[in-house]
């Protein structure tokens, strides 16, 4: 299956939160080095012109984008116009003969419409089936080609569906479900979009300074990274390397104070991080805004210029001008609602 580099790719994003999944999709392809051109967004759906494989790749690293295709056409979401769309396809180009093909239709919105989805897919389905002779085969549980269409209010984009994300190992990796855990550990999808935020690149080194429980280490540890933490509370510590270790993950770090981690200065490519500040969490003493502003001006010498940060933190935190903007410049911020009295910030900074 031979393609251009770049073509229009669809991606279906989480409905969870309104800035992140993009934001996150945006810097995963960052960091794979991918070239990308945005064509259009609707309500839960984002168009790039991106090389179909950077697409793939993002997809499945990602945390809050569920989908990803290649666009071959976008119409009214009205049947009639919609099978004649499919008539001027070639398909030859997607599909040999005696391939199993099958297309599934999805709804990102639930307006009423005049046709049912899945009738609609049965149709498309035989009309590509007429259009390659019968020499190709219908399967819709194991296809080798799968055809993906969206529906999204009154519009219509058709194409070779590339990916989706793994929602079932993420869901693996829960706080209750590791041998160690803390109710204020972050859930796994957004710390793996910190992770990726950070725009650290498969292979390099993902720093965790206030390591906690483990969370952003595992998702860097799945995402092909190599997780390095550091955490002052021993017990906390101890509890990480359990978890780690439950899930087969090599456990690189020590006992250390963020405010003097020892690492070689501009080392690091890559940190995210979500520093103690709730009742449950250990601060050993030191008051949090002192305790994060002192780290973040160490952890900025112990990155790379041009590198990247992701801090969590709550908002009230943010604005006690808790950032050492003389040291980062602040790329992005992301609010997240935990709670009626607690916003938390996802906040990325780049090392000047």
């Amino acid at each position: 299956m031979k393609q251009s580099q770049e073509q229009t790719c669809l991606f279906i994003l989480s409905g969870e939160h309104e800035t992140l999944p993009q934001a996150e999709l945006c810097a995963i392809l960052e960091a794979e080095e991918c070239r990308y051109k945005l064509k259009g967004h609707y309500k839960r759906v984002l168009l790039l012109e991106v090389d179909p494989k950077g697409a793939k790749i993002a997809t499945e690293r990602s945390g809050l984008v569920n989908h990803a295709s290649v666009v071959f056409f976008e119409s009214p979401a009205e049947e009639a116009q919609i099978l004649d769309m499919v008539r001027n396809c070639d398909f030859t180009r997607w599909i040999k003969p005696k391939d199993r093909f099958g297309v599934k239709i999805t709804r990102i919105q639930r307006e009423p419409m005049a046709f049912d989805a899945d009738e609609l897919a049965s149709k498309v389905g035989a009309q590509i089936w007429q259009m390659l002779s019968g020499k190709v085969t219908v399967d819709l549980t194991k296809p080798d080609v799968l055809f993906l269409g969206v529906i999204n209010g009154n519009q219509f984009f058709f194409g070779l569906y590339l990916a989706s994300r793994d929602r079932a190992s993420v869901f693996q990796r829960r706080s209750p479900l590791r041998p160690f855990f803390v109710p204020s550990a972050i859930h796994p999808k957004f710390a793996r979009v910190m992770v990726n935020l950070s725009r650290v690149k498969r292979g390099d080194l993902l720093l965790d300074p206030f390591c906690g429980t483990g969370g952003l280490l595992l998702e860097a540890a799945d995402i092909g990274c190599v997780p390095l933490g550091f955490d002052i509370d021993v017990s906390i510590l101890m509890g990480c390397q359990l978890n780690l270790k439950h899930y087969e993950v090599p456990f690189s770090g020590a006992l250390a104070d963020a405010r003097s981690v020892p690492l070689r200065s501009e080392g690091l490519n890559a940190i995210a991080t979500d520093p103690p500040y709730g009742r449950s969490s250990s601060t050993k003493g030191s008051e949090v805004v002192e305790l994060i502003h002192t780290s973040l001006d160490v952890l900025a010498n112990r990155l790379k210029r041009g590198g990247y940060l992701c801090l969590a933190l709550p908002d009230k935190y943010f604005e006690k001008e808790i950032i050492p903007t003389d040291r980062f410049v602040i790329v992005e911020t992301h609010t997240m609602r935990i709670h009626r009295s607690l916003n938390r910030l996802i906040v990325v900074l780049q090392r000047q």
